[in-house]
């Protein structure tokens, strides 16, 4: 039995191992035969390509030159991959089939591969030839039906010519060479067609197409550009010198403007212009007359600069004068206000350096203004360097009134500013004898030290405004400063008052309120013979939290219902 179970293990193993080798050979050759076939079907629909279809259309073409060795070209390498490419790859698939029988697995499959590849390279290679049997016929096609329009473009370009032939000038003959050549061009078409050399002939298409394109843009605009080299820009450049020299005649400085030297240099190009329109070099041409152009709108603008600040200067100088003289009156105006302000209110330094700053600007403004006056009678000066003096005046005018109208509204303020702090003086001493007034309809019987020191404090405070007030010449700084000083005192004694006159209503009711529980609870009873002495003593703060102290021992809560009870008797 022992020596039976081994064998019989062994056994078994064995047959699976037969039985998986034997399922591993049945699935690879399964799948190499599916290639082959695969492979198959490819070399089968290659040849059904319709090559010969597309070649035998060539024949209706004419069989000369280009034509004629393409199609020798295409049909001799068809011929190949039918005759010899082809029944080789049959050949080598009979012996990939012959060695998977074989169980020469590798072998197999590298055949495959290199089948495969073969077979990609043959449809590249008709693919090839399809497309440029395509391109060929199409170019015929495309030749015949393109070549009837350029045609009529051709006609309609040179019924142009004779029509506008005064519109050309010197370029007529250059015009006249080039469709001379497209002529020829259409020749050649002819020619390379008859000879069966359809994709030159292509070739010859395009260049015709461009050309006539190029010939359309010419007649369009060379007319165009001449008009303007020869009379509109010539006419502008008469239009400047003729202004020109009328402005001279009128006395107009123009030195800094070299107006003709400018219209030689623009004249120079415009004949520049005509000398590449002869070549049809129209690209050119047309930049060169855009600068030419820009050159004559900068000198327009630049005499217009001249005429407009002749205007300026003229209107302007009488108005700048007389404001200069309203300005000079209204700063010595503002230097008497000046001085009688200052017999009443002390002015800072920095006021002062302001208003002699402004007196000075207007000071050197009148100067400088005189000085371009005498300049426009001595000396030979451009009326457009004038008008940006008398601009950057007119500027500086601006500034000094801005500056001055802030000065004069600064000694406005002085004042408004007095009125202002007698007005709050006045206030705060109302408040002042308000405060009193309460104490007295309270009638506390006394009052304690540190208010009366506080009330003494504030009456010394509202002396001191008033004495600032009083001062002459008089400091807006000082009394801003006493003044805010001022309204602390007062403020603090009008709530010190309304605090102590509270207080000492609390405590006189909370007294009154635990008189009841005197003869039963003797602590309450001491509590509120303390709280009275402190009364007494004027201390309404110490006797009230004593009162509370003592009643809120046996009744909890009893304080805040007797304040709300005076609130609702008030």
């Amino acid at each position: 039995m022992t020596t039976r179970r081994p064998i019989m293990e062994f056994v078994a193993i064995s047959a699976l191992l037969v039985i998986g080798g034997l399922t591993y050979t049945y699935v690879h050759r399964k799948r190499l035969y599916k290639q082959i076939d695969q492979l198959e079907q490819w070399k089968i629909s290659l040849m059904n390509r319709p090559v010969p279809e597309e070649l035998s259309k060539i024949k209706s073409l004419n069989m000369m030159g280009e034509t004629e060795q393409l199609f020798e070209k295409w049909r001799n390498e068809w011929d190949d991959i039918v005759a010899v490419q082809l029944p080789n790859i049959e050949e080598k698939l009979f012996d990939i089939e012959e060695a998977v029988v074989k169980y020469r697995f590798m072998k197999a499959k590298e055949a495959l591969r290199q089948t495969e590849q073969q077979l990609q390279e043959i449809e590249g290679n008709i693919q090839r030839i399809l497309l440029e049997l395509q391109e060929l016929v199409g170019s015929e096609e495309k030749n015949r039906e393109e070549i009837e329009q350029l045609k009529e473009k051709y006609r309609h370009v040179k019924k142009a010519m004779l029509t506008q032939r005064h519109t050309f000038g010197r370029t007529e003959a250059a015009l006249e060479a080039r469709l001379n050549e497209l002529q020829q061009q259409f020749q050649s078409f002819e020619q390379l067609t008859t000879e069966g050399n359809y994709l030159a002939a292509r070739e010859v298409v395009l260049l015709i197409q461009n050309e006539l394109n190029e010939f359309n843009r010419f007649i369009e605009h060379i007319p165009l550009l001449l008009s303007d080299a020869q009379v509109e820009i010539p006419a502008q450049l008469d239009n400047i010198i003729e202004g020109y020299r009328e402005l001279l005649e009128k006395e107009y400085v123009l030195d800094h403007l070299p107006v003709e030297k400018e219209v030689e240099a623009i004249r120079g190009k415009v004949s520049e212009v005509l000398a590449l329109l002869e070549t049809l070099a129209v690209d050119e041409a047309e930049k060169l007359l855009r600068e030419a152009q820009e050159d004559i709108d900068t000198l327009y603008d630049l005499l217009e600069k001249e005429v407009y600040a002749e205007r300026f200067v003229h209107e302007e100088t009488e108005k700048i004068e007389q404001t200069l003289y309203e300005l000079e009156e209204e700063t010595k105006e503002t230097r008497d206000e000046t001085l009688f302000v200052q017999q009443s209110y002390h002015l800072s330094q920095s006021d002062l350096d302001k208003y002699r700053q402004i007196e000075k600007q207007v000071q050197q403004l009148m100067k400088r203004f005189m000085l371009i006056q005498q300049k426009m009678i001595e000396e030979r000066l451009a009326y457009s360097l004038i008008r940006e003096e008398l601009e950057e005046i007119l500027a500086q005018i601006a500034t000094v009134k801005e500056k001055h109208v802030q000065f004069r509204e600064h000694l406005y303020a002085l004042r408004k500013d007095e009125l202002a702090a007698r007005e709050k003086l006045a206030e705060m001493k109302k408040q002042l004898s308000e405060a009193i007034r309460l104490v007295k309809k309270s009638k506390l019987p006394g009052l304690p030290e540190s208010y009366m020191l506080q009330v003494s404090e504030a009456r010394e405070s509202l002396t001191r405004v008033s004495l600032t007030l009083d001062g002459k010449p008089l400091n807006m700084e000082a009394v801003h400063q006493s003044l805010d000083e001022a309204i602390v005192f007062v403020q603090n004694v009008y709530d010190q008052t309304k605090e102590m006159i509270e207080q000492a209503q609390l405590a006189e009711s909370v007294i009154q309120y635990g008189n009841r529980y005197r003869r039963r609870f003797h602590a309450v009873n001491a509590g509120l013979e303390e709280a009275e002495q402190l009364f007494r003593r004027y201390e309404y703060e110490l006797a009230l939290q004593k009162a509370i102290a003592a009643v809120e021992q046996v009744e909890e809560g009893a304080f805040e219902r007797i304040r709300q009870w005076l609130k609702e008797n008030e």
